[in-house]
């Protein structure tokens, strides 16, 4: 199991988990956890960019700060479960994409077991009216297309009434660098007000965000799909 701490300081991620995984289960594979961009250390965002407007009720979104939210909160599930995990970037620094895939790589290089990528990210665009949520694979059939439909399903149904962008394409570097199935997760926008109070900000939100990423983990770990 993981023994990475869930606490992450000079941010929001001290919490009472609230989504209750099932009984033990059997860990067939090593999932490695990133939360992109950086954190947030003595006060200061550490990544340019990557945030929510300022909203005219003072809030702002640091995307770093909610992706270590969520692996944080999985990291914890996954513990309570007993299934195998990693999160790669347990620091506040914003590291390198080359760094975070050549110790995602080394990794699997060092365990028997397959491993599974899982990259969090909040999404945004210039358009606040931008909304919904989708999930990323690298580019051609691959053994990750698996994956990305089985979150996409629990997330449709999860938030009903939510736009579901689906499993998308993309030639993200995280992706076209790892060595095994990796998926990216956009998990709403941050630039979009609704999606931002109601599942970035909030910790319920969060919950419920983190909530299918673990039934997704579930679902394989059970079947023992890949």
């Amino acid at each position: 199991m993981c023994n990475n701490s869930i606490t992450c300081p000079n941010c929001k991620c001290n919490f009472d988990v609230t989504v209750k995984p099932t009984t033990n289960i059997e860990s067939n594979y090593l999932w490695i956890f990133d939360n992109g961009h950086g954190g947030i250390i003595d006060g200061v965002y550490q990544t340019a960019g990557k945030r929510s407007p300022l909203w005219s009720d003072g809030e702002i979104l640091y995307e770093g700060e909610f992706n270590r939210g969520i692996v944080n909160r999985l990291v914890k599930l996954c513990n309570d479960l007993g299934i195998e995990c990693v999160n790669l970037v347990d620091t506040q620094k914003d590291v390198p994409l080359s760094d975070r895939t050549t110790s995602a790589n080394n990794i699997a290089n060092a365990t028997d077991k397959p491993c599974i990528y899982v990259s969090i990210h909040a999404n945004g665009f210039s358009d606040e009216s931008a909304n919904g949520w989708s999930v990323y694979t690298s580019e051609g059939k691959t053994k990750s297309d698996e994956i990305a439909k089985i979150l996409l399903n629990k997330a449709t149904a999860e938030f009903p009434g939510e736009y579901m962008r689906g499993t998308k394409e993309s030639n993200f570097y995280v992706l076209r660098n790892t060595s095994m199935a990796a998926i990216l997760s956009e998990n709403f926008f941050m630039t979009n007000s609704d999606n931002c109070h109601k599942y970035l900000l909030s910790e319920s939100g969060r919950d419920r965000i983190a909530k299918i990423h673990l039934e997704m983990i579930e679902q394989i770990e059970r079947e023992n799909i890949i």
